[in-house]
């Protein structure tokens, strides 16, 4: 769950734009493994806007964990096999998205202890200043740290690759290469970004 409402609403549009997009070229083109991976790309955009809302929480963790876990051993399949053409990427990409896969399967397993952190601080009066507050050392508040240690590495590798796919994307607009090949750079660009935006409250 995000606290910014502002940031929430933001993840929200970049989420739905590129589910869309991903439910569009699943109709419109791909062989059955690349129009599967549409299809978890889809179901992860839409657990990603639940993410980021309060009533998310309420969602059941071990099906979605399971369930990501199960998606980034397909990809792992497709990186193998090469089963994904030059339009959705190629291996690299499949390889790639073995490690988004198995990133939300994390950040689904591990909000409820980030938020718990975030929201679990005492807070203390200051003396002489009415209506200011100040954490409570020891109190236990702060996420915890090897939640934080592995979001970083994490933020740092998604925001790595969601520049490396916009430039590619850029690349090939320029290059007036088929559309739909920039615009899913374009989208793997910007749902790097998105996760990058995820992690980072979770740091």
């Amino acid at each position: 769950m995000i606290t910014a409402e502002g940031l929430r609403w933001i993840l929200t549009a970049l989420f739905v734009l590129t589910g869309a997009f991903c439910a569009y070229r699943c109709a419109r083109q791909g062989t059955a493994a690349e129009r599967v991976g549409d299809v978890l790309h889809v179901v992860m955009c839409v657990a990603m806007v639940v993410m980021a809302w309060p009533a998310g929480m309420g969602f059941a963790r071990l099906p979605q964990t399971v369930l990501f876990g199960l998606a980034a051993v397909w990809f792992a399949g497709v990186a193998v096999t090469g089963a994904a053409h030059a339009d959705h990427g190629g291996r690299r990409a499949a390889g790639y998205h073995v490690v988004m896969m198995a990133a939300m399967a994390w950040m689904v397993f591990v909000m409820p202890r980030a938020m718990s952190g975030m929201s679990g601080g005492g807070m203390m009066d200051m003396p002489g200043h009415p209506g200011m507050s100040m954490p409570v050392a020891g109190s236990g508040g702060g996420t915890p740290v090897d939640v934080r240690v592995v979001a970083l590495v994490l933020l740092a590798a998604f925001v790595v690759a969601g520049l490396v796919f916009l430039s590619r994307a850029f690349d090939d607009a320029r290059a007036s290469g088929p559309p739909l090949r920039f615009l899913g750079r374009g989208a793997d660009g910007a749902m790097a970004l998105g996760m990058g935006l995820m992690l980072l409250t979770m740091a």
